[in-house]
């Protein structure tokens, strides 16, 4: 369903339900900001590029949008935005793609579509097993947002590169998010590892 080739087994939202929510939800907020960031990068970086200049400065105000739903959720719960900490995934995700990439932009756009069908597979993960049922319906609503944006990077791509050089590409960097992410350990954070 999300193209991905690793699944998250369910046992991962008991696991992020024991720790506490209130974490979950600040590293949300900062998963939020960087969606953002990225995309902006991305305009900044490649301001020839019409598919890009146009397509991702709207989506990346809806991913600021969402961070201020997701921080005032946080807030309402008692809890508040913790410091940034560095991301295991998305800097192995970066470390991994350097070793035998021909288009830094081909796999930039290929690794957002990935974080963003990671994304929503967690957060349909969370709608379907949660416990905190107000919580649930939460990341349910965002699932939509989450899948539109994952196919939008791929689409950019495909408009972009050989469709075989984009196939090939997102089946690389999908086999090493998967061998990324089913070893990294577990922690009440969006792109964990399972419970070690």
């Amino acid at each position: 369903m999300f193209s991905l080739m690793y699944e998250t087994p369910s046992s991962w939202v008991q696991d992020v339900e024991a720790l506490g929510t209130l974490t979950l939800l600040s590293d949300h907020a900062h998963c939020e900001l960087k969606a953002a960031a990225t995309m902006q990068a991305l305009v900044a970086k490649n301001p020839t590029c019409d598919s890009i200049v146009r397509t991702l400065p709207r989506f990346a105000m809806e991913e600021l949008e969402h961070f201020e739903m997701v921080e005032a959720l946080l807030r309402e719960r008692g809890g508040k935005l913790a410091e940034q900490d560095t991301s295991p995934y998305a800097d192995g995700l970066h470390k991994g793609s350097r070793a035998n990439r021909k288009s830094l932009l081909l796999d930039r756009l290929i690794l957002s579509h990935i974080i963003e069908a990671r994304s929503a597979e967690r957060f349909y993960l969370l709608s379907e097993h949660l416990q905190d049922r107000e919580l649930a319906e939460f990341f349910g609503s965002l699932m939509p947002s989450e899948s539109a944006h994952r196919i939008m990077f791929l689409r950019l791509a495909e408009g972009l590169f050989p469709a075989e050089d984009v196939q090939a590409r997102t089946a690389e960097l999908r086999q090493m998010e998967a061998d990324l992410i089913s070893n990294l350990p577990f922690e009440a954070r969006i792109h964990s590892g399972p419970k070690q």
